[in-house]
C-alpha cells in the first residue's frame, strides 16, 4: 500500500467582541515521521497513563485500510521494535466514538486492520507473525463523522493464544507466599510454536509473595528442540484469602483539655507481637532439669501485615464520659479483616485554666463598684463540668482608686482551682454635690484675709470629711458590711457630700482686705479625691480685727497662730476675731497650729489636750513666751525649730 505524506496546517480563529482567540494544538505525533515510540517494558508490553493520547485536531491523508469503513481523517502514529512473541495485541480505550485501528510495517505494508463501524468506547487488534527487533507502526484513526476521540488509552500486550493459557490465580498461604508453574499456566491442548516434549520452557517469576498482591505479568520463555527461543506473556493475580486474627483491650482516655480526647487505635489493638518466656517451665519431668518454654501472646497480626487499625469511634467528648463499647478492626494487605469489641472508659482529668482580662470600673452614687467576675473572663477553661469563677477582692471604694492588682480565680466541680492576676482599674466620675451657706470670717491684724480653709461657707453632711484615707483600707476580705460603713454619709440629704471623699474646699476670690468689709459674693468650689469638683455661690462677710484680749481661748481648727479666725472663747464655738495675748489661757485639743511671727508673743498658759484628731504645736518661727507654763496631756506633739523657741517664764 502506497503511503502519502500527511499534510499539518493551523487553524486559528479569532472571534470578534472581545473572545479570545482559540486555537487547537495538533498531536506531536500527527504523521508517521513523529510517531510516538512506545518504551517497551520487560516483558513486551506498554501501558499508557490513561487518556494520555488524543486524535483531537489531527490531520488525516484519506489513506484506507483492509478492515476500515471510512478513510483516515484524523490519524496519530505509534512505532515499537517487536518483542520476542508469537502475539500481540493492540488495544485502544476512550469516550464512545469511531475508532479505527491498523498495523503496518517498514514499508508502510498493511499487516492488520480493525474497525467495527459504530461508535465504540474500545477497539483492539490482534497479531501474530511479527520478526523480533523489527520497525513496526500503529495507526489510530477516528472519522471525521464521529465524535472527536479527545483522550484515549493505549496498551500494547504480548499474550500467549488465548486457548494456551488464562490468567491464574494464587493464593497465598500462612506465610505469604505463593508459586507457580509452567504446567499451572499453560494448556497442553493448544498450540504453541514451542511444543512437546522438545521445548523447555521457564518462566521469568514463578514465586510471589504479599508485595506482589495484584496482578503480574509473567513471561514464558520455551526454547524448542530446533534452538529457537520463543516468548509469551500471560497475568497471574495473586490475592490473600487468610483474614487477619485481632486482640485488644479495654482502655481509659482522659480528658485534659476540657474538651475531647482522640484516641490512636495502636493504643488499643495489641500490635507488637512477640515471645514471652518462662524460666523454668511449668511442671518439668522428674530428673530433667529445668528447661525454657515461650508462649505466644495475643496480638494482631496477618501473613501479610496490617495496613489499617481502625475503631469505630475514635473522638471522644464530654457526653461520653464514662464505658462505651467500640468496634476494633484490622485490616491486611488483601483487603481481610477482623473485628472484636472493647471498651473505652472516657474519664475528665482537665486541670483548670484561668485567663482574665483588665477591666475599668467606675463608683457608684453610693461610692462602690461591685465587679461581676464573670465580666473578667477571657478563655478559662476548667473540663466538661465548667467552672465557677470569683475574685480575690470585688467591692471597692474610694481607697482603690486608680490600679488595682487582683487575683482571677477559676474553681472546677473537683475544687481544683487556677488564678490569674488582673487589673481592675477604679474610676470615679461623678461630682461632689456642693451645698453652700453664709459664713463670716475676720481680717488678721494686718488688715487682710487669705481664705485657705473655705468649709464654713458650706453645710457639710455629718462625717463627710472624717473618711480619711489613713483610716480606712476599702473591703477585703469579700464580705466586710459596706451597706453599714456608709449608712450614715449617705442617707443624708441638702448638704455638701461626694460619692467618695472630699479633697479640698476652696473659694474665688480667695484674698481680702479691709475694703472688702461687709458681705461678698464668692464662689465655693468642692473637689473630690479623683479631680472632679462643683462649684456654688455663697456670702462670705469680712468682718474687722478685734485687738480684745480674751482671758481664755480654744483652737477650733487648724492654722497659724495669727490668724484670728482659729480661736473662740469657748470649745467647738465661733471664732471671735481675736488671737491669743499675754493673759490669755491657750486651749489646743485635735488642731495642729503653727506659730510663725517676727514679733515677740506671750500668753499666760498653754494645755495641749489629746482629742480624736492629732494635737500638735509646732514653733517653726520666732519666740513664744509662756508667764505660767505650757501643760501636755495624753497623746500629743510640741516641736521647735532651730529658729522657733518657746520660753517658759515663771514668777
Amino acid at each position: 500500500m502506497k503511503f502519502s505524506a500527511k499534510s499539518v496546517f493551523i487553524f486559528l480563529a479569532f472571534l470578534i467582541l472581545k473572545s479570545p482567540v482559540l486555537a487547537f494544538q495538533i498531536p506531536s505525533n500527527d504523521t508517521r515521521q513523529s510517531a510516538f515510540q512506545l518504551p517497551l517494558g520487560p516483558n513486551g508490553n506498554f501501558f499508557s497513563k490513561e487518556g494520555q493520547f488524543t486524535t483531537h485536531a489531527a490531520s488525516g491523508d484519506g489513506t484506507y485500510y483492509s478492515k476500515w469503513g471510512s478513510r483516515a481523517g484524523r490519524s496519530v502514529w505509534f512505532k515499537f521494535k517487536a518483542p520476542a512473541s508469537d502475539k500481540i495485541i493492540i488495544t485502544v480505550e476512550g469516550q464512545e466514538s469511531y475508532i479505527q485501528l491498523a498495523l503496518v510495517n517498514s514499508k508502510d505494508e498493511e499487516l492488520a486492520s480493525s474497525a467495527f463501524g459504530y461508535q465504540v468506547t474500545s477497539e483492539q487488534l490482534m497479531y501474530s507473525g511479527l520478526r523480533e527487533g523489527e520497525e513496526y507502526f500503529i495507526v489510530v484513526d477516528n472519522p471525521l463523522e464521529g465524535k472527536p476521540l479527545d483522550k484515549f488509552t493505549l496498551k500494547f500486550q504480548n499474550y500467549l493464544l488465548t486457548k494456551c493459557t488464562q490468567p491464574f490465580v494464587v493464593a497465598l498461604d500462612q506465610n505469604g507466599n505463593g508459586k507457580v508453574t509452567t504446567d499451572d499456566l499453560m494448556n497442553e491442548e493448544c498450540y504453541w510454536p514451542c511444543a512437546g516434549p522438545g521445548c523447555s520452557k521457564e518462566l521469568t517469576k514463578s514465586t510471589f509473595d504479599c508485595d506482589d498482591l495484584g496482578e503480574n505479568y509473567v513471561t514464558i520463555k520455551g526454547i524448542g528442540a530446533n534452538g529457537i527461543t520463543y516468548y509469551g506473556t500471560t497475568l497471574v493475580k495473586v490475592v490473600d484469602n487468610i483474614p487477619p486474627t485481632i486482640a485488644a483491650r479495654n482502655f481509659r482516655a482522659n480528658i485534659t483539655n476540657g474538651k475531647y480526647i482522640e484516641v490512636d487505635p495502636k493504643n488499643v489493638i495489641l500490635w507488637r507481637c512477640g515471645k514471652i518466656g518462662s524460666i523454668p517451665s511449668p511442671d518439668p519431668a522428674p530428673g530433667a532439669g529445668a528447661s525454657l518454654f515461650f508462649q505466644d501472646p495475643p496480638c494482631a497480626k496477618d501473613n501479610c501485615g496490617i495496613v489499617s487499625f481502625e475503631l469505630s469511634k475514635r473522638i471522644f467528648t464530654c457526653d461520653d464520659l464514662g464505658e462505651n463499647e467500640v468496634i476494633a478492626r484490622v485490616v491486611d494487605k488483601g483487603g481481610n479483616e477482623a473485628t472484636t469489641k472493647v471498651i473505652i472508659t472516657v474519664v475528665d482529668l482537665t486541670a483548670p485554666v484561668a485567663k482574665g482580662k483588665n477591666l475599668t470600673v467606675n463608683l457608684g452614687t453610693d461610692g462602690l463598684a461591685k465587679v461581676d467576675a464573670n465580666l473578667l473572663e477571657n478563655g478559662s477553661f476548667a473540663g466538661c463540668a465548667g467552672f465557677e469563677s470569683s475574685l480575690s477582692k470585688s467591692v471597692f471604694d474610694y481607697n482603690d482608686i486608680g490600679e488595682n492588682e487582683v487575683n482571677y480565680i477559676v474553681r472546677d466541680d473537683r475544687d481544683n482551682m487556677a488564678t490569674a492576676k488582673v487589673t481592675i482599674t477604679v474610676m470615679d466620675t461623678i461630682s461632689p454635690v456642693v451645698v453652700s451657706q453664709p459664713g463670716k470670717m475676720y481680717l488678721n491684724k494686718n488688715g487682710r484675709l487669705e481664705v485657705g480653709d473655705a468649709r464654713a461657707l458650706v453645710k457639710l453632711c455629718n462625717d463627710a470629711l472624717i473618711m480619711k484615707r489613713s483610716q480606712f483600707g476599702g473591703f477585703e476580705p469579700d464580705g466586710s458590711n459596706e451597706n453599714v460603713f456608709f449608712e450614715t454619709f449617705f442617707n443624708q440629704e441638702g448638704c455638701t457630700k461626694d460619692n467618695a471623699q472630699i479633697g479640698e474646699i476652696w473659694i474665688e476670690p480667695r484674698e481680702f482686705t479691709s475694703a472688702n468689709l461687709g458681705e461678698n459674693e464668692v464662689s465655693v468650689f468642692v473637689s473630690d479625691m479623683a479631680g472632679n469638683s462643683t462649684s456654688a455661690k455663697a456670702k462670705l462677710t469680712v468682718l474687722p480685727f478685734s485687738s480684745t484680749c480674751k482671758k481664755e481661748l480654744w483652737a477650733i481648727k487648724s492654722g497659724d497662730w495669727s490668724d484670728p479666725n482659729i480661736w473662740s472663747d469657748k470649745e467647738g464655738g465661733e471664732a471671735s476675731g481675736v488671737v491669743p495675748c499675754e493673759t490669755s489661757i491657750v486651749n489646743i485639743r485635735g488642731q495642729k497650729v503653727d506659730f510663725i511671727s517676727e514679733e515677740e508673743s506671750t500668753v499666760k498658759t498653754i494645755n495641749l489636750l489629746e482629742g480624736d484628731d492629732p494635737t500638735e504645736l509646732y514653733i517653726q518661727v520666732g519666740s513664744l513666751k509662756v508667764k505660767e507654763g505650757m501643760n501636755q496631756k495624753g497623746n500629743v506633739t510640741f516641736k521647735e525649730s532651730q529658729i522657733g523657741k518657746l520660753e517658759v517664764i515663771k514668777k
